[in-house]
């Protein structure tokens, strides 16, 4: 016989597969805010000294989460989860018509605007060490800042079928899935640590030319997974305080304090450096599950339609921004540079007027262009049932 927390626990399962989460629209809504304020602030002197890996920084770990935890939800809607079924022709179509066509827009867009720019199609703006073969992963010739998480999205689209497969079993079953992620990223890693350990990373410059040079391997969700297996998990029980989450209270700590050697004491291990890894994840992942928990479920009101038309848009406004970037940090410097649109990156409040000049036009601009591409859509369906 089933006690009362064990029924509530199967209704919270089943009405689970059935519900919209303004809480997910309003951490999305958020987290491309951050990824634009990434893109315009420097780090040196403005970033480094505002901890952003608690904040700003958590926008692409947030994202990883909420990826897992959306695809979890949509897959448990198929009734036999065979790989076949979840590898379907309606899976592919959905997939391209929401991420493909839209990267090959901006790749003609990009690289038209690249060729009058630069006078050719050369791989060469950020990294002279990127070739043609970059082209087959989604990094655009005239490249972008985010340019390199649209590879890993590609990615996704193929392997998070076989991940869900692997995650829809029993209780153990889940277990050792979430802790296959774990092996996978961390055996990753070393990999390509011992691999390349003759290569230098003694400084940021050293380690951006790694990651761009084997940016084939680097720039997929492998390096991630944990993040997705996070998010995956909790689409099961999307509960804070459910037994079966008892493990982010048990990895946040650890994250914590990772988080606190390596943005105030300089942390570093060598073979998993930067502040996107299996250390940082648990914090991201905890924040999700919070925002679910004291967000409220629904929100009616003209701004919770603003923020879910925000969130439908995200893909659309990473794109916009990757353009818009692109441009501009041609004309005017990068934000790893000395200057940024033309001004000093002292600490300067002229560079927030930037900030909110950037969100009025890549937000707006990426909305609208999720708009003409839902119209598209309609239109496309309309002519294959006439």
């Amino acid at each position: 016989m089933e006690t009362e927390e064990q029924n509530s626990d199967n209704l919270e399962e089943i009405s689970v597969t059935s519900k919209h989460f303004f809480q997910v629209d309003f951490l999305k809504a958020v987290m491309i805010f951050l990824v634009i304020f990434d893109h315009t602030i420097p780090w040196n002197p403005i970033k480094d000294g505002l901890a952003v890996p608690f904040w700003e920084r958590i926008s692409i770990p947030v994202f990883l989460v909420i990826m897992g935890f959306n695809m979890g939800l949509s897959f448990r809607k198929i009734e036999d989860p065979a790989l076949r079924n979840l590898y379907s022709e309606k899976y592919f179509k959905g997939k391209f018509w929401r991420y493909i066509y839209p990267f090959l827009v901006l790749w003609l867009v990009s690289s038209l605007i690249g060729l009058s720019i630069n006078g050719d199609f050369a791989l060469t703006q950020y990294q002279p060490n990127w070739n043609f073969f970059h082209l087959f992963i989604g990094i655009l010739p005239f490249w972008g800042p985010g340019n390199w998480f649209i590879p890993v999205i590609f990615w996704t689209i193929l392997i998070m079928p076989l991940v869900y497969k692997i995650f829809s079993g029993k209780l153990l079953w889940r277990i050792l899935s979430l802790i296959l992620c774990y092996a996978v990223e961390i055996l990753l890693q070393f990999a390509i640590f011992f691999r390349y350990s003759p290569f230098s990373f003694s400084t940021w410059g050293a380690y951006y030319e790694f990651r761009h040079t084997f940016g084939f391997i680097y720039t997929t969700p492998f390096f991630m997974l944990s993040a997705i297996g996070l998010g995956m998990w909790f689409s099961k029980k999307p509960n804070l305080f459910a037994k079966q989450n008892l493990l982010i209270w048990i990895l946040l700590p650890l994250s914590l304090f990772y988080l606190i050697q390596y943005t105030f004491f300089g942390l570093d291990f060598e073979f998993i450096i930067g502040d996107y890894n299996l250390f940082v994840f648990p914090y991201s992942a905890f924040l999700v599950l919070l925002g679910i928990k004291l967000l409220p479920k629904r929100c009616d009101n003209w701004f919770g339609k603003a923020i879910s038309t925000i969130a439908k848009s995200t893909y659309h406004i990473l794109l916009t921004q990757i353009l818009y970037f692109a441009v501009a940090y041609l004309i005017y410097g990068d934000h790893y540079g000395s200057s940024i649109f033309g001004i000093n990156t002292g600490y300067d409040l002229t560079i927030y007027g930037y900030l909110i000049i950037n969100w009025v036009i890549c937000i707006p601009c990426g909305v609208f262009w999720h708009f003409i591409d839902e119209e598209l859509l309609k239109y496309v369906k309309l002519r294959n049932n006439l």
